[in-house]
């Protein structure tokens, strides 16, 4: 029997859009405060501020998540409370009963000054406030309501960014159970707040597995809705995303353990109203969500919203949040309820491993998407299904072997890169540092270099005399293009916490001190740097970053700056505390890691083959690449300074490899190498000398009124006003100049929607316009006029469902005949029709990583069959990890009049293949490149959100280097 061939000419998107005329209409009640209250408000919360003028709206973010916790029928759809309105901003589907309000108002008015010296003006802010008096009324949403921008955009009515959602879960809970072979799964609706998007439909009660070791794990089915708007398109589009909601099991000596500044999220079910409110109250149906985190202050776990001064220390509650610390001794006893409580912890990674692995494979994926379908009202509707965007696809990309002779792929390759590296070197030798921790790693190093170079000499071994350390050696290899020189010695202390005392962590001052020590040891241990400028490798094995403690210990910053000081870029590899799976899996992973490592180390040094794109004389001969990414620095971060810097990166495919790929210096205003800008990045991170006395803290409302279009994520890393106008200004000003130095060849200029458009708000899909372009501060103008031949594509990715999950469909060829296939697709998608100025495009990939050999109908709950090597047998994959690639949006926001904006879609898709490797890209080249870039300026690991998404968007941070490490 032939094997099967299955292709794929569509995908289908577990999204929802209203038909053109459709109308619905959901009952809620809701509640308004009037505008005087919103100021008597707003005047309370700036009695504690320095900048108070800068501060214009009433921060609810606590008492929204007081309402998730405690009032989980209760959905907001604001963060902020604007003083110039009295719309509503709280909705339920019954009043809520006047005390239990009022309870939860006066714990909120008090948290927002909690100060002594305030609380007289807290209590007259009450006085006239009158919480117990505000009512709710009754109205009717016109739920499918949008109005159409300039460009022909869908906008809905803002609340329905949480409204929407709400209705359609509401809707889903009234379905019978999911049904799937050998079990069903009953659902349960969650508390939301505005920040966390939409609504969640969560499987209760929870499903357990049982590994090999006989270790109980638990979990359950994840519904997420959210509501998005797509460029261009007049419909706005619900989006459904699938997965799993694993729980917290596994504890250490000391009980859970949660992460410093991180929050775990606990999900609450009560027997009981939380509030008293009289004899006829019910239990909501709903888990309520609180949050715990570790206090370093009080040494203790606690709730985030309790302590000793928090809100939940001020009410009285009928039933009792469970102790911190019994939850997290045991978090699996609270999971079958105690006391009247069920309690759920979420597994996080810091946490350690889970015998349950994240994500759901299509043969989940659909069932449970079809499932939900049979809730949508009349007048939503499944989104059409894209179909292959095939106008350029027989237009054949070059194989890229040579002339010549005939040499096997592996060769060809390994001859490729050194040749490439020699002339990026101009015949200098390849020379790099390589400081280790551990001899695994260690050799594992070496011989991925080797791997990688083609080096199958043995090395001529130098004395340790001769290499920079005492302790180390100097391997070399000569080949007929390259000689390659690898310096090898222990890192030693190097890779130790810096010197920093408990009450030392806190200090600015200190912090810095610390820095420039390591960094001064960095500049001593190594040689000076060279004399013509040109930057050299160093690949740095560190420990895991929960090694150093407190968290501002954590030494990569000052490596990353002392090395910077010898003239060398610098790629890290972290030495596993475990590595998983038998010894020959171990020693896999890690030659692969390695590889990827000194893959990601050429990058650093401006080598990166640049896909062909294989469009023949429909590009441009001479078109060059550009991207811009915008880095947002914390001002709780290893620096302690906020700060904005914009990158530029430019590829240039025929040029010579010095010139291919540059970055723009914002100071100087040049085209510079890929590794001088790298350099340049770090300097923008030199430290101030002293404390700040003038710096203030951040809120415990940390935001701002959102500078983004309603339904948009908020960003983490915005100072407490949000994107300031100065630094919109500069980003306007940083794009002109781009703009201006790329006006010399036909540009293809990529954006990241995700990344820009808070301080770049023309790139919100409310803003932006077909073949125009609007710099902030200035009137919009056609895209000509920034340049002859210059094209503009938005790229968005998965982060918060924005781009909806999918799945392929296809026939199946085989001896039994055709038949419906669904699975995983590669290409380029549009929607369905001949429309040829179709602008919005989707980009997919296969799958990567350790999911690769993973069944599309690899399911967590039910068992199925298989077929391999001729046997037959059931099988279950609850332990094995789903990787499924997330859609990339590709927006032709500006092209030329006679083009055809396929092509250029087509261009950005083939832009993330990556030769020599199978996966691709998560963006395109350009935007990787730039993104990449980004480790110089944020040089410490950025802090992860509180729940790390367990699917599509987590996966494509891997495609960068396509492989995972251990």
């Amino acid at each position: 029997m032939r094997n099967p061939v299955t292709r794929y000419d569509t995908i289908r998107l577990a999204g929802y859009v209203p038909d053109s005329d459709a109308e619905w209409t959901v009952p809620y009640y809701t509640l308004a405060l009037p505008r005087p209250q919103r100021r008597l408000l707003l005047d309370l919360y700036r009695l504690g501020l320095k900048r108070p003028d800068d501060c214009l709206a009433v921060p609810v973010g606590r008492l929204n998540s007081l309402l998730q916790a405690l009032a989980p029928e209760v959905v907001s759809v604001a963060k902020w409370l604007d003083v110039s309105h009295d719309e509503p901003w709280l909705y339920a589907r019954g009043p809520v009963p006047a005390d239990v309000f009022a309870t939860l108002v006066h714990a909120w008015v008090n948290d927002l000054r909690p100060e002594p010296e305030h609380r007289q003006a807290v209590r007259e802010v009450l006085d006239a406030l009158r919480p117990g008096e505000l009512r709710w009324e009754r109205c009717e949403v016109p739920m499918l309501a949008r109005t159409p921008t300039a460009a022909g955009t869908a906008q809905p009515d803002g609340r329905l960014y949480q409204l929407l959602p709400d209705a359609l879960a509401d809707l889903a809970l009234g379905l019978d159970p999911f049904s799937y072979p050998g079990g069903s799964l009953g659902f349960r609706g969650v508390a939301r707040r505005p920040s966390d998007r939409g609504a969640e439909l969560l499987s209760w009660p929870p499903d357990r597995y049982v590994d090999r070791d006989g270790r109980t794990w638990w979990f359950s089915a994840l519904l997420t809705l959210t509501l998005q708007t797509v460029p261009f398109s007049p419909e706005f589009r619900v989006h459904l995303r699938s997965g799993v909601r694993r729980w917290a099991t596994r504890t250490g000596p000391n009980g859970l353990y949660l992460p410093p500044r991180r929050a775990a999220s606990v999900y609450l079910l009560a027997n009981a109203p939380w509030i008293e409110d009289g004899p006829e109250s019910r239990a909501s149906a709903r888990f309520s969500v609180g949050r715990l985190r570790y206090d370093r202050e009080l040494r203790a776990r606690r709730w985030e919203a309790g302590g000793p001064d928090g809100m939940l220390s001020r009410l009285r509650l009928r039933q009792p949040f469970p102790q911190p610390d019994s939850l997290t001794g045991d978090p699996t006893r609270w999971l079958a309820g105690t006391r009247g409580v069920t309690a759920a912890v979420v597994h996080s990674a810091p946490m350690g491993s889970h015998g349950v692995k994240a994500g759901l494979m299509p043969g989940d994926r659909v069932p449970l998407t079809e499932w939900f379908e049979q809730a949508l009202p009349e007048g939503l509707r499944r989104a059409p299904d894209p179909v292959r965007a095939n106008r350029w696809s027989t237009v054949r990309r070059p194989a890229g072997q040579r002339s010549g002779e005939v040499l096997d792929p592996d060769t060809w390759e390994t001859t490729e890169r050194r040749q490439e590296l020699a002339e990026l070197l101009a015949g200098e030798p390849f020379r790099a540092e390589f400081l280790w921790l551990t001899e695994p790693i260690r050799d594992a190093g070496v011989q991925a270099l080797a791997t990688l170079l083609g080096l199958d000499e043995e090395p001529v071994r130098k004395p340790s005399g001769e290499a920079p350390s005492p302790d180390g050696e100097t391997l070399s290899w000569q080949t007929p293009e390259l000689t390659v020189e690898l310096h090898l010695a222990r890192i030693g202390g190097l890779a130790d916490s810096l010197v920093l005392s408990p009450a030392d962590q806190r200090s600015t001052s200190a912090l810095h001190a610390a820095i420039a020590d390591r960094r001064a040891q960095v500049v001593r241990r190594l040689p000076a740097a060279s004399a013509d400028d040109r930057a050299s490798l160093a690949l740095l094995e560190i420990h895991p970053k929960d090694a150093y403690a407190p968290r501002p210990a954590d030494p990569k910053f000052a490596l990353r700056l002392g090395f910077r000081d010898a003239g060398q870029v610098t790629q890290f590899v972290v030495n596993p505390r475990r590595v998983p799976g038998k010894p020959a899996d171990a020693d896999t992973a890690r030659a692969r890691k390695l590889e990827a490592c000194w893959t990601d180390g050429f990058r650093q040094l401006g080598h990166r083959a640049v896909p062909a794109h294989g469009l023949g004389p429909a590009i441009p001969a001479d078109t060059q690449y550009a991207a811009l990414w915008l880095v947002k620095r914390r001002r709780d971060g290893p620096t302690r300074r906020a700060d904005l810097v914009p990158i530029a990166v430019r590829v240039r495919p025929g040029d010579p490899v010095p010139e291919r790929i540059t970055g723009w210096d914002v100071r100087t205003g040049e085209w510079v190498p890929y590794p001088t800008l790298l350099v340049r990045l770090a300097e923008s991170a030199e430290l101030p000398t002293a404390d700040d006395p003038d710096e203030e803290p951040p809120s415990h409302d940390a935001g701002g009124p959102s500078g983004a279009e309603d339904g948009e994520a908020s960003d983490q890393d915005e100072d407490r006003n949000g994107p300031t106008e100065r630094h919109r200004r500069i980003v306007a000003d940083a794009v002109q100049e781009v703009l201006f130095g790329l006006r010399d060849r036909p540009t293809l200029l990529l954006v990241h929607a995700q990344n820009a458009r808070r301080l770049w708000p023309w790139l919100q899909d409310g803003h932006i316009e077909p073949d125009r372009v609007r710099l902030h501060g200035r009137p919009a103008q056609r895209l000509a006029v920034q340049g002859h031949g210059l094209r503009l594509i938005r790229v968005r990715d998965s982060t918060d469902t924005e781009t909806p999950q999918w799945w392929g469909r296809g026939s199946q060829t085989s001896d039994d005949g055709e038949e419906e296939r669904l699975g995983i697709a590669t290409g380029l998608w549009r929607p369905a029709g001949h429309d040829p100025r179709n602008r919005v495009f989707g980009s997919t990939g296969e799958k990567a990583g350790p999911g690769t050999n993973v069944s599309v109908m690899a399911s967590r709950w039910a068992f199925r069959s298989y077929t391999r090597e001729g046997k037959t047998g059931s099988t279950i994959d609850t332990d094995r990890p789903a990787w499924n690639p997330g859609l990339l949006e590709i927006v032709v926001a500006g092209c030329l009049p006679d083009d055809d904006p396929e092509l250029w879609a087509t261009l950005a898709h083939r832009l993330r293949q990556s030769p020599g490797r199978a996966p691709l890209l998560a963006l395109p080249l350009p935007l990787h490149l730039a993104r990449k870039a980004t480790e110089y300026v944020l040089p410490t690991t950025r802090d992860q959100p509180t729940e790390p998404e367990e699917d599509d968007g987590a996966v494509q941070l891997c495609f960068d280097l396509g492989v995972i490490a251990p």
